[in-house]
């Protein structure tokens, strides 16, 4: 089952996909950020590398949760899925494991790429203690990104969307209390800025980010919930 869940994702189909997605791709994003904040603070700055490869870590679990539920979708085994077992605990947690794994194998293999190059010690360790939590919010968020988009044209609409932003509503260059009002209310409707603050700073309280995760999950509990009786009922996609 695990095997089949690997080898249905399209960046694990040959080493250039599996080089741009765990390695060139969080190193340009990475790369990216680092200028930006030394243009600006005049230094460089080991925490905005390493919260910039935690968002990535989390971004590709969000991204594995959501192509692999599109997939299926494609196979026409979610018809079946929810006809039988929506909620089968099996079919579920195979899901959020594969994602979890991709999303540490990102994640580990830039943090010694990080340590390797001087990385401070101490930064990783928040890190690597934050990290579990990014990817769970994460396959959350890819889960509701994909309920909502379930029977639109586009199934990535929303996943992509999140994508998009979400370097920015974490706050890695810049902590969203010093945004515009109207960023900063948007950046609250997202759960990664708590963790980010703890590799940054040191401390940050994760309640408000968990909370926030919490009310996405019901969201795409409910929406997954409604989605299937249309699903059902139709049993035909948009993009199929």
């Amino acid at each position: 089952m695990l095997k089949t869940q690997f080898s249905s994702l399209s960046f694990l189909a040959n080493w250039r996909t599996i080089l741009i997605y765990f390695f060139i791709t969080p190193f340009v994003d990475m790369i990216l950020l680092v200028l930006i904040n030394a243009q600006y603070t005049g230094h460089f700055n080991w925490s905005i590398v390493l919260a910039s490869i935690a968002i990535d870590a989390t971004n590709l679990s969000m991204t594995t949760m959501t192509q692999s539920l599109i997939t299926d979708a494609n196979l026409g085994i979610d018809y079946e899925m929810i006809a039988q077992r929506p909620f089968s605990l099996h079919y579920w947690t195979n899901k959020v494991f594969v994602a979890l794994i991709a999303g540490f194998i990102l994640a580990t293999s830039n943090l010694i790429l990080a340590l390797i190059f001087g990385a401070p010690l101490v930064i990783i360790n928040r890190t690597i203690l934050v990290l579990p939590l990014l990817c769970l919010f994460g396959i959350i968020l890819g889960f509701t990104a994909w309920a909502i988009s379930w029977e639109m044209n586009d199934p990535y609409f929303l996943s992509n969307l999140i994508s998009s932003v979400m370097s920015l509503v974490a706050g890695i260059l810049v902590v969203i209390s010093a945004y515009p009002k109207w960023l900063e209310k948007i950046a609250l409707l997202f759960p990664f800025y708590g963790p980010i603050n703890l590799i940054k700073f040191k401390y940050a309280d994760l309640r408000s980010s968990i909370l926030v995760t919490i009310i996405w999950l019901i969201i795409g509990i409910i929406t997954y919930i409604v989605q299937s009786k249309h699903v059902l009922k139709t049993r035909h996609h948009k993009y199929n």
